[in-house]
């Protein structure tokens, strides 16, 4: 099984918008008046939840008129998010399963307009050059093998001057990382790189690396909570991934940081 199989046999859960849906209701959600925010707890993926989302988008200062690349959506959290500021979202990910669940989430929400979502890789995006104002990947790098690639790919298609996100956990010491982890089972599908290695990536692809944020401090802050978490969703085995990658972070091996660099 290559990487990309690894990694899509690893987020696949098989029937998760309906899922989700079913739990909120179960909850008392009403998902015939769903909101973005009912989401939150649910649809973000990361350390830090909606609210270090929210500090990316603003940082890059996405809003109205802005064009957006979302590589590695997942199901959507942060698409959503930059639709809410009025940004055009395009959402690509290497699961179907999570391509097909955001796109259910996202109508459900009533953000279809604003917001679309493809299954690519991230080096194979699907759009024209100098196409979007933006682009974010979001706790994703740690699943690319190749992230050169991939960055000159998201500079393919970003506009002169546009501003590039990353939200990422990265290696900070040496030592065995605890798997599994909530991007892997093991070592075959785990690609984590220190931020030296990302700004030279970037470098190389034609980026000017413009901010180093240590975000760290998110990776010990509680869960978003709500009537359903990922731990509903996902069951035990999420439960535990987070709890080896805490104590990864606690550990010393992993820290979480946002990078801004420039097209």
């Amino acid at each position: 099984m290559d990487v990309r199989e690894l990694v899509t046999s690893h987020y696949g859960a098989g029937n998760l918008g309906e899922r989700i849906l079913h739990a909120l209701a179960e909850h008392g959600v009403d998902t015939d008046r769903l909101g973005p925010a009912d989401l939150f707890a649910v649809d973000q993926l990361h350390f830090g939840g909606a609210p270090a989302v929210q500090h990316l988008l603003d940082r890059m200062d996405v809003g109205p008129g802005s064009r957006l690349i979302d590589v590695g959506c997942g199901i959507g959290g942060a698409s959503r998010m930059a639709a809410m500021a009025g940004a055009a979202v395009t959402g690509v990910d290497l699961t179907p399963e999570f391509v097909d669940t955001a796109t259910r989430l996202t109508a459900q929400v009533g953000l279809s307009d604003r917001a679309t979502f493809v299954t690519t890789p991230g080096d194979s995006l699907p759009a024209e050059d100098d196409s979007f104002d933006a682009a974010v990947l979001v706790h994703v790098g740690m699943n690319i093998p190749d992230k050169g690639a991939v960055f000159q790919e998201i500079h393919r298609v970003l506009a002169p001057g546009g501003v590039f996100g990353l939200y990422e956990q990265v290696r900070t010491g040496d030592g065995e990382l605890p798997y599994p982890l909530p991007w892997a089972e093991d070592q075959r599908s785990s690609f984590v790189e220190t931020v030296e290695d990302y700004r030279a990536q970037l470098e190389a692809a034609g980026f000017t690396v413009e901010n180093v944020e240590d975000q760290t401090q998110r990776a010990t802050t509680p869960p978003p909570q709500g009537p359903v978490t990922n731990a509903v969703i996902f069951g035990p085995a999420f439960v535990e991934r987070i709890g080896n990658d805490i104590a990864a972070t606690k550990a010393g091996l992993l820290a979480t940081v946002m990078i801004l660099a420039r097209a």
